[in-house]
């Protein structure tokens, strides 16, 4: 299963079609929106997400025990 990294995630579309198609699994958000961050908490509760993509670095995920195979990005945002 290869392991997603959305970015500027919106609601969470690129995640919920990448997932229905069996072959992914979405392994943190990046969205600064509070609206969308509330809907992203409801589907996918025990998926973090980050708020500033300024600050998100490869540092900080792997502190996080956080492994991406894809990055997908909702522009343009």
């Amino acid at each position: 299963m290869l392991r997603v990294l959305d970015l500027f995630s919106g609601i969470g579309g690129f995640s919920l079609g990448l997932e229905r198609t069996g072959g992914f699994k979405t392994v943190a958000f990046c969205e600064i929106e509070p609206f969308c961050q509330r809907v992203l908490k409801k589907h996918w509760p025990e998926v973090p997400i980050y708020d500033d993509i300024r600050e998100l670095t490869a540092t900080c995920l792997a502190a996080n025990g956080i492994e991406a195979d894809i990055l997908t990005g909702g522009f343009p945002c």
